[in-house]
């Protein structure tokens, strides 16, 4: 089933609930799948357990309780018992209204082809064949780019300066759908991976395997010593994180000691590193002392840098040595698989 026709369903169902009105999806959902390409009966994958979707995120406990919170919907419609069973690649699982995108590789399920069940061969373009942390050999585009300003973080083409349509005027044009792990606000340029393996985001950016971001930033005036110190050691911020569906919560909370370099040459930048995540966290940091943020570029993630990169456009498969991190942080959330 394609991305679009996921979001359609899961977009549907969010508007359903929002008006009061029970969802009936049998049309909707049949005529999508009819423009869909079918599965190879032959090839497809043996329904799973739909807490197992939420692995790498949840415990299954908490899977648990969010189903039984009618928070999850299969196909367009709410479910509530964990022990329903989902068609890899084929049914469409939502959170909140949010497609659950890589609950698939999450699972070492691979995407059946011509029927045949084995592993994937090793293509070019960003593509590499590699064994994860379960074993399985499984093809995934790994690229690094640096975005530019003005882009936005997203891979919907039906809003402007978008991911997809920005890679694809720089000269690459992925095979299956690649998303962004983490974010690039549009006004902050630098490095951002892309990617289709789904597991990837939840190995890298949450529970206690978050890999550290670094930025330079550039403020309106001199940053002084008392204020480095300060921001190094935390300063209170509110920011919205995204619970219970759409609802913006305000979490008003100090951020986490971090690494602050000052240039020696130029006092008004600054070299942060954060493993926090929070949304505009740099920018409410500087504001939190007294300053307005005039650039913002994020320098490296996962140990990896701009380096082979010519400037803001451009972009680059990974080296054998970036891929081996990758790999490393993947085996790493693999150990720490929760209650499954």
């Amino acid at each position: 089933m394609s991305f679009i026709a996921r979001v359609f369903i899961c977009f549907s169902a969010v508007v359903a609930y929002a008006s009061g009105f029970t969802l009936s999806t049998s049309l909707s959902v049949s005529s999508i799948r009819h423009h869909a390409a079918p599965l190879n009966a032959e090839a497809a994958h043996e329904p799973i357990r739909l807490n197992k979707v939420f692995k790498k995120t949840h415990s299954r406990r908490q899977a648990d309780q969010l189903i039984a919170d009618g928070r999850i919907t299969v196909n367009g419609e709410p479910s509530h018992s964990a022990g329903q069973r989902v068609v890899p690649f084929e049914d469409v699982v939502c959170l909140d209204g949010n497609v659950v995108e890589g609950w698939e590789a999450m699972n070492h399920l691979q995407v059946p082809q011509n029927g045949e069940r084995g592993p994937k061969e090793t293509s070019q373009n960003g593509e590499r064949k590699r064994e994860d942390a379960g074993g399985a050999l499984d093809a995934f585009e790994y690229i690094k780019y640096w975005k530019p300003l003005g882009v936005t973080c997203t891979t919907d083409r039906r809003i402007d300066n978008n991911l997809i349509d920005a890679l694809g005027d720089d000269g690459y044009h992925p095979k299956t759908r690649v998303f962004p792990v983490g974010r690039l606000d549009k006004e902050t340029s630098g490095l951002l991976l892309m990617t289709s393996d789904g597991r990837l985001p939840n190995s890298a950016l949450r529970g206690r395997f978050k890999q550290p971001k670094t930025y330079l930033v550039r403020t309106n005036r001199p940053v002084e010593p008392d204020d480095v110190q300060q921001l190094r050691e935390g300063v209170i911020i509110t920011t919205l994180a995204q619970r219970d569906g759409n609802r913006a919560k305000p979490l008003t909370a100090p951020t986490l000691p971090c690494p602050v370099r000052q240039n020696k040459r130029d006092p008004h930048v600054l070299e942060i590193t954060l493993v926090e995540g929070r949304n505009r966290q740099i920018r409410k940091m500087m504001e939190a002392v007294g300053y307005h943020v005039f650039a913002l570029h994020r320098k490296g993630f996962l140990q990896m840098n701009l380096d082979n990169l010519e400037g803001p456009g451009d972009w680059a498969k990974l080296s054998n040595d970036e891929m081996k991190i990758i790999e490393e942080v993947l085996a790493a959330a693999e150990e720490d698989d929760g209650d499954f």
